[in-house]
């Protein structure tokens, strides 16, 4: 088998975030707000649950099904934003919305304030975007691969933390939902830029 250096990607991806878990159009989601730096890059799994179909004459499977599937985003927010924090931990991420509050009363004068308690049992659903490298970029051109996805929900454990020698960071892990609407791309699309 040949090889084709040009197939092995290397690099960072950016991660943007939408209010909208419905939006219609990948254009609309273009304009969805950049999270900001991450670390460790991002990584996007596929987590198949298969089923073996037993039968007494073989004493093994026969036959496998896949029972259930499981699609998740992870990464780690590098940028100690309060509204990076609201992302991490599922609450409303947009300054003088729901949950982050510009000079909220008692809190003083330029001020940010992020107001976290009891959730509705319902989390909030996000429209997510990562942009990085595909096949065949290069210093003189750069391809990107995108990956579109419309109903993202931040639902991984997640800690603030604030050390001397270290980087306050947000981990955050998204569980990815189908839209039963978007027939044979529910998870969402992966586009490589030719």
């Amino acid at each position: 088998m040949a090889v084709n250096v040009a197939n092995i990607v290397v690099g960072e991806a950016t991660i943007k975030l939408g209010p909208s878990a419905n939006a219609t159009t990948i254009a609309a989601m273009d304009n969805f707000a950049d999270v900001g730096a991450t670390q460790n890059g991002v990584e996007i799994s596929w987590e198949p649950d298969i089923v073996d179909i037993e039968i007494d004459q073989y004493g093994d499977a026969a036959k496998l099904i896949q029972s259930k599937v499981k699609v998740m985003v992870k990464t780690t927010l590098a940028e100690a934003t309060l509204n990076n924090l609201a992302i991490a931990w599922n609450y409303d991420d947009v300054t003088d919305g729901e949950d982050i509050k510009a000079n909220f009363a008692g809190s003083g004068a330029n001020t940010n304030t992020f107001l976290f308690g009891s959730q509705n049992v319902y989390p909030r659903e996000k429209g997510l975007v990562i942009v990085g490298s595909a096949p065949g970029s290069s210093a003189a051109a750069v391809k990107t691969r995108s990956y579109y996805t419309k109903r993202a929900v931040s639902m991984e454990s997640s800690m603030i933390s604030m050390k001397r020698a270290e980087a306050t960071m947000f981990a955050v892990g998204f569980r990815i939902l189908p839209k039963t609407e978007d027939t044979n791309y529910e998870y969402g699309k992966i586009i490589d830029q030719q």
